[in-house]
């Protein structure tokens, strides 16, 4: 079906597969909060337009790409552990913020085709 490789519908569908790791990466740090050495970890998340002529068209798609980094640049306590929970806790509500955002979006794109499909020319 053209909608489910539509280049919004992809943009959506890594959003949210990228917000639900961040999600799961930050979870993670703050469950090591106490653990000696620990290092945090971060999501990077980057997107490209590949183009597959040099003009735009439609078939050009995005290229998602996601990375988990160790943050190994800071020490905030003396037993070499770098979370810190305030930055933590903000990335994860910023985290699910996005992902319920997106959530609603592709609801809504399901709802306006939805609608589209029962109220269309019989």
């Amino acid at each position: 079906m053209l909608f489910f490789n539509s280049t919004s519908f992809k943009a959506m569908e890594n959003g949210l597969q990228a917000s639900w790791l961040q999600q799961q990466v930050a979870a993670q740090n703050l469950a090591n909060l106490e653990t000696p050495n620990y290092k945090a970890k971060t999501v990077s998340f980057s997107d490209a337009m590949q183009q597959a002529n040099e003009q735009f068209s439609n078939s050009a798609r995005y290229s998602f790409r996601t990375e988990i980094e160790t943050r190994e640049d800071t020490s905030a306590r003396l037993d070499g552990n770098n979370v810190d929970t305030d930055k933590e806790s903000l990335v994860l509500y910023k985290a699910y913020a996005q992902y319920s955002y997106l959530t609603q979006k592709i609801n809504g794109s399901f709802s306006n085709f939805r609608y589209v499909l029962t109220n269309g020319p019989r």
